[in-house]
Order: C-alpha cells, then sequence, then structure tokens
C-alpha cells in the first residue's frame, strides 16, 4: 500500500515537474524574442493610432416602419384553416415584406426620388453617399443605376424585436444626408403599400358588387319557387330533421361557394400577372406555377384536406363537450405537424426560386408564387367541403318523396341564402376597409433624432489593436522558435539519447566587452557561474568511466564551426589545473587554430613542427598564469593535417606527453567539416562533443554523436551545451548558482557586536 502511495505521488510529482518545464521553456521563448515582440506590438499600436486618427466619424439615421399583422384576405372562409397565407407566421411575413422593401422596383423609385431631391442642391460637398469623388474637393452624383445598387449594398432593413415594425438604417458622415435617404425610402415603400391595398380592396370591392347582386337574384328565384310549391301542394313545412340537415348542407354549400368565389377571383389575379409576365418573359408565369405544383406538396396538401374533413365530420356527429375538445387537439397537433413541414418546403422552393430570378422580375415573380399558392390551396378546400357534402348528400337522398321537392327547394333558397349575407358582410368589410385601411404600413419614426457617433468605437479598437500586437508578438515569436530546428535545451539532448555531461551558461554579461581574450573565463573569473560550470564538468567527466587507468587525454570537438569547443577545451584544461593536476591543452587544429589567441601567444612553433622534428618540447610547451596550465599551439599549418594527426609521430608524440602531464585536452576541428577529428578520436581516451544552444542544428549533432557512438561507444563521454542561457530556461539553478558563487560582501569585513 505505500508503495503503491510513493508511485501515485512520484507520478503527481513527474507531471507537475513537467508541467513547470513547459511553462519555463515558453517563458524562456518569449523572453528570447523579446526585443521583436515589443517591436511588433509597437508596429501594431501606431498602425492602430494612425487608424483611429484618420477613420472618419459616423452616424447612424433609423427609420421605423409599422407593418400589419397579416390578415385573413376578404373572399377567404373562416371555417377552414388550410391557407398558406392563415399559416404563415407574423415573422414570415415581416421578413417577405423586407424582401419587398429591398427589391429592384422599390429601390428604383428611391433611386430617382433621391436623385431628383438633391439635383437642386448647388454644392455636393455634405453628400458623401450620394456623390463620389472626382478630385480633391469636388464630388459628382452617382448614376441611378449605381445608386440602386449601393442602397442594396449599404441600407439595413431588419425585424424590431417585439413590435410588428421594421427599422430602416443607414451610416454615414453626414447626419442630415443619410436621415433623408431612410426617410425617403420609408416613404416610398408606404406610399407603395397604400397604393396595392387600395388597388386591392377595389377590386375585390367590384368583384363583390357583382357577385352580391347575382346571388340577391338567384335567392329571389329560389324563394318564389318555394311559394309557389307551397299553393301548388299544399305541403308547407318540412320535419325537424329535415331542417337540421338541411341547415348543415346549406352551411357546406356556403363555404364551397364562398371558395368557388375566391378561386375565381384568384384566377382572374393570375390571368392578369400572366399577362403582364408575358412581356418581360413568356416562361416566367409557367416555369413560377411549376415550381409551386410539385407531386410532394399536393401531397402535403391532401393530407391536410384529409385530416380536416375528418375532423369536421366527427365534430358534426359528436355531442360530448369533452369529446369535441380531444377531436379539436389531437387534429391541431398533426395539423400544426403538417402544416409546418409545407411551410418549410413552401419557403425553401421561394427562397431558391427568387436567387434565381433576376432582380428585376423578382416582385412578380413573387406575387406569382403566392398566387398560384394560393389557388391550390383554394382547390384543396374545395374538394374537402365536397367530401363532407357526400355524407350528407346520402342522408338527404333518404328523405320521404313526399317532402322530398320541397326539401330541394329549401336547401337552394338557404344555401343562397347564407352565401348572399356572406357576401353582403364582406361587401360592407370591404367597403370600410377601403375608407380606413389607407395601406398595411405607416412611418412611426422618421429618424429626425441622433444618437451621436456610431463609430469608430476607439476603445474597441485601441484594445483590438493591443490584442493584435500581443498576438503577433508571440505568434512570431512561437513560430520562429518552431521553425527553428537548433538546439535549445538539454533535455532536448537527452532526450534524443546523448548524455549530457553539463551545459556552460553564457558569459557575455560577465565581460564588457567580449573578445577572444575573455573568452579564458576560468582565469579572468574564477568564481564566476561559468567557472563553476566548467568546474561541474570537470568533475563528471573524472567520474563518467571507471577504468583502471585514469583519463588522460580528452578530445574536444563540434558537429559545425562556432559552438565554441576552443573555448570548452581551454577552459576545461585550466579548471583541471585548479585541482592541482599537471594539465597540457593542446592545439590540434591545424586548420583554424585558436588557442594562441586566448593565450595572447605565438602561433609557431606548435605542434606541426614539433612533429617535423624541427622543435624540442622546451620551445613549444609553454606556461601561463595559471600555475599548472601549459600549452602547444598548433604551429606552422601544414598542406595534409589529416595525414599528420594520423601519422605515427602523432600517437608517439601523445605517449610522450602523456608521461609529462596529468591531463592533456586536445583542440581539434569539427567533425563534419574534415576527418581529422575521427582521426584523433580512435587515439585519445575519451572525447566531448560541443554543441551551441540556438545554433547547432538539432539533425546534424544527432547524426555526429551517433557517428562517434557507432565507431566507439565507451570512447564518448557524453556532451556539453555550450552558450546555454539558463537564467531564461532554470531561473531557480540561476539564483542557487549566483547566491553560492557571488562573492561576500562582508568578507574582511569586522564584525561587531
Amino acid at each position: 500500500m505505500k508503495n503503491s502511495e510513493f508511485n501515485d505521488n512520484e507520478l503527481l510529482e513527474s507531471e507537475f515537474e513537467g508541467e513547470r518545464h513547459n511553462l519555463i521553456e515558453y517563458f524562456g521563448v518569449i523572453r528570447n524574442n523579446l526585443f521583436p515582440i515589443v517591436l511588433i506590438f509597437a508596429i501594431s499600436m501606431i498602425v492602430t493610432y494612425v487608424y483611429v486618427k484618420n477613420y472618419p466619424i459616423n452616424y447612424r439615421a433609423t427609420t421605423i416602419v409599422r407593418i400589419d399583422k397579416p390578415r385573413s384576405g376578404i373572399l377567404e372562409s373562416q371555417s377552414l384553416s388550410l391557407d398558406f397565407n392563415l399559416t404563415q407566421n407574423l415573422e414570415r411575413f415581416l421578413l417577405n415584406q423586407i424582401e419587398v422593401m429591398k427589391s429592384y422596383y422599390i429601390r428604383d423609385i428611391v433611386a430617382q426620388k433621391l436623385l431628383d431631391t438633391i439635383k437642386t442642391v448647388q454644392n455636393y460637398t455634405n453628400f458623401t453617399f450620394l456623390t463620389y469623388p472626382v478630385g480633391e474637393k469636388e464630388r459628382k452624383l452617382l448614376t441611378r443605376e449605381e445608386l440602386r445598387r449601393k442602397l442594396l449594398k449599404d441600407i439595413k432593413i431588419e425585424v424590431k424585436k417585439n413590435v410588428d415594425a421594421v427599422t430602416v438604417s443607414l451610416e454615414g458622415v453626414s447626419f442630415h444626408e443619410i436621415q433623408m435617404v431612410v426617410n425617403v425610402y420609408s416613404n416610398i415603400f408606404v406610399e407603395y403599400s397604400k397604393e396595392i391595398n387600395k388597388e386591392d380592396l377595389t377590386n375585390v370591392k367590384k368583384f363583390l358588387e357583382s357577385e352580391k347582386d347575382k346571388k340577391y337574384n338567384d335567392l329571389e328565384k329560389s324563394e318564389s319557387a318555394i311559394g309557389e310549391f307551397q299553393q301548388k301542394s299544399g305541403y308547407v313545412a318540412l320535419d325537424e330533421q329535415s331542417k337540421t340537415l338541411i341547415e348543415s348542407i346549406s352551411r357546406y354549400d356556403q363555404d364551397k361557394n364562398m371558395a368557388m368565389i375566391e378561386l375565381k377571383s384568384t384566377e382572374n389575379e393570375l390571368s392578369n400577372l400572366r399577362k403582364e409576365s408575358e412581356k418581360s418573359d413568356p416562361n416566367l408565369f409557367d416555369y413560377v406555377s411549376g415550381q409551386v405544383s410539385q407531386p410532394y406538396m399536393q401531397e402535403l396538401q391532401r393530407q391536410i384536406a384529409e385530416l380536416e374533413v375528418k375532423r369536421d365530420i366527427d365534430l358534426s356527429t359528436a355531442t360530448d363537450e369533452r369529446l369535441k375538445d380531444k377531436i379539436i387537439n389531437e387534429s391541431k397537433v398533426k395539423l400544426e405537424k403538417l402544416n409546418k413541414n409545407l411551410d418549410e418546403k413552401v419557403e425553401l422552393i421561394r427562397v431558391g426560386l427568387l436567387s434565381e430570378t433576376p432582380e428585376s422580375k423578382r416582385m412578380l415573380a413573387e406575387k406569382i408564387f403566392d398566387g398560384t399558392l394560393k389557388s391550390g390551396s383554394i382547390q384543396t378546400k374545395i374538394k374537402s367541403v365536397g367530401e363532407i357534402l357526400k355524407k350528407y348528400e346520402a342522408e338527404f337522398d333518404k328523405l320521404p318523396s313526399q317532402s322530398m321537392e320541397l326539401a330541394k327547394l329549401e336547401r337552394s333558397r338557404k344555401s343562397n341564402e347564407k352565401l348572399y349575407l356572406a357576401l353582403e358582410e364582406k361587401y360592407q368589410e370591404a367597403t370600410i376597409n377601403e375608407r380606413s385601411r389607407l395601406g398595411y404600413a405607416e412611418l412611426l419614426d422618421p429618424g429626425y433624432d441622433s444618437v451621436g457617433p456610431v463609430s469608430p468605437n476607439r476603445n474597441l479598437i485601441l484594445m483590438t489593436g493591443v490584442v493584435i500586437g500581443i498576438a503577433l508578438g508571440l505568434g512570431f515569436a512561437f513560430t520562429r522558435n518552431y521553425l527553428d530546428k537548433s538546439i535549445k535545451n538539454p533535455e532536448q539532448l537527452e532526450s534524443a539519447g546523448a548524455s549530457v555531461l553539463s551545459w556552460i551558461p553564457s558569459f557575455k554579461e560577465l565581460v564588457e566587452v567580449h573578445s577572444p581574450e575573455t573568452d579564458f573565463i576560468v582565469e579572468l573569473k574564477p568564481s564566476s557561474t561559468v567557472s563553476e560550470a566548467f568546474k561541474a564538468l570537470r568533475t563528471r567527466i573524472q567520474y563518467s568511466k571507471i577504468e583502471e587507468e585514469p583519463i588522460k587525454t580528452i578530445l574536444v570537438t563540434s558537429t559545425i564551426p562556432s559552438e565554441g569547443k576552443t573555448i570548452v577545451s581551454t577552459n576545461l584544461a585550466g579548471s583541471f589545473s585548479l585541482t592541482g593536476k599537471k594539465t597540457l591543452l593542446l592545439d590540434c587544429d591545424l586548420r583554424k587554430p585558436r588557442i594562441h589567441n586566448l593565450m595572447k601567444g605565438d602561433r609557431y612553433p606548435g605542434l606541426s613542427d614539433k612533429l617535423f622534428e624541427n622543435v624540442s618540447f622546451e620551445e613549444v610547451i609553454r606556461k601561463t598564469k595559471l600555475e599548472n596550465l601549459s600549452y602547444i599551439t598548433s604551429g606552422t599549418i601544414p598542406p595534409n593535417p589529416s595525414e599528420l594527426l594520423g601519422s605515427l609521430q602523432m600517437r608517439n608524440l601523445l605517449k610522450e606527453l602523456e608521461t609529462m602531464f596529468d591531463m592533456i585536452i586536445i583542440d581539434s576541428p569539427p567533425f563534419v567539416s574534415v576527418t581529422d577529428s575521427e582521426i584523433l578520436f580512435n587515439i585519445c581516451d575519451g572525447t566531448i562533443l560541443v554543441s551551441r544552444a540556438n545554433l547547432t542544428p538539432f539533425d546534424a549533432f544527432i547524426k555526429t554523436y551517433r557517428r562517434l557512438y557507432k565507431i566507439n561507444p565507451h570512447n564518448i563521454l557524453g556532451c556539453v551545451l555550450n552558450d546555454f542561457a539558463f537564467k531564461s530556461s532554470y531561473g531557480y539553478y540561476y539564483n542557487y548558482y549566483y547566491y553560492y558563487s557571488k562573492p561576500d560582501s562582508n568578507k574582511g569585513k569586522k564584525q561587531t557586536k
């Protein structure tokens, strides 16, 4: 149990350390790219400031247009609900009216009205919406077509929440101008609604008056026929059962006749629309009608009709109120589902149809669409009422023969009477509406009041600029870090299987002016954090291999140039000498030697001269300021360095030097560049592969490390990460390093009690 708890705690600690390391790594990326991040942020803020300063101040003008809720048509029967206009909800009606307001016809009238209004103005300087610049100070009026298109693009028409109204709004530099535009736009639509409404009411009134007169004559004839029959036969009254049956039949006769009258009116409208469409496009009417008469829509209408027939028959035979309520509720649920499905299909066809129709013909196409849909709906009504009448007529045929003729005459009179009264009612309603209803739209708010500037929102733009600036800066930093394939930290090397002996901190901050003379930091600042790192490297090398004989010759190489192998080899040699070991620093880079620069000495005589037996040991071995440290420079650069380093003389020289010194640190050329390092690798006791943070390509380093490991895995001691900014990556290590390595400020001071 304790082991389990220990393992769980260890796992949690590991996860916490991983998250902490990732967080530190992210902060390290930001720290390393602090300058470009600040620069990008500054540029972003400058651009934002210039944008805000030059952005014109905009105002918004808004008018509110009330639109009446959709009503049943004057000719529509109230007994049935199968009509598209009745199932259409308010929101859809308002959206349809918005499409009317955006139509080509309305915008064309508005554009012409605005241009006629502004033509009287001499100076167009303050009119930026209706004009366009032709020079620095001169502006010219838009054409009618250009303005019509601009209205469609810039005018916003939206449904006003919780109100049966829409808002017409426009933003612009001049409030007076945009207020005039939206006011003209709204008034044109209101006037259009008045014209359409008046025309419809006038046509309906004339139609009703004609039909009403016809039915009045039919009523008089049926009443005369009943009187003549009663005088002739002496049979003057029907029983209660016959009266009830005739009352029901006459009611449905009325519904059917009203539907037929309405169908006739609708067909007249469609006939006029056909004639109008043939002037511009002979195929438009048939195309739109074909879209409405699709089989699945007819099937939905049939199902709705059947449900309504069944509902009405069930209601006519039911006597219990609870049963009637149940019939109504059940049919309501089913009808709502079917009507919703039908509405969705209709709207889908409408949107597709109007999107494929040219803008100038959309209003006409929509009228044809609605008219054809209404005609199909009315025909379905007639069929549904006819089904009910068949049920009653079957009962009617069962009446006694002596009362049959009187019943037929009474049915005709009753039907004519109900139809005449219904037409009279509709006629009076049309007359009242013609006088009182001036249109279905009304301007509620002309938009004279200004709420002040609506843009730019300077605070929002500035905050957006800040966010974008930070995001771009961080994005650049992390993208740059992602694309940078160089080595970043020791964990990256360890995860690839490389043995990391130590990392060497960057010591640029330790010296005011960096030069080759300041690279020997162990001598220059022996108590610094960098010197401590080299001492740690020295300790780990001593315990990296357990041999009967201790390591004496250590090769220091790198993958590519400029990774700091010479600095590492020099300071490593210095750190060994501080332990009292007699140490030799041997410069075997016979191509681009640097040891003589670091030690401020002459390059020759040196190693190559000694190999050619031109000089003695006393001439090539030079002392340093450190007591136990000596060095041999490269000497005269030979034409064949690889052959010279691989010669028997070189092996004999190393053996002889091993008798003279406790440690020999060998500086060599980069491994990838030449074969010198590989030759030396095979004759030394151990090898250190140096890499440099944010410079050495990771892939190249791993290939070099694996190549050395493949040649002799026993001979590679490990790798060193040079110039690692561990202050930003491992801040907690840095604090401890600094605390223990800084000079004691109280040292030498007299203590007081």
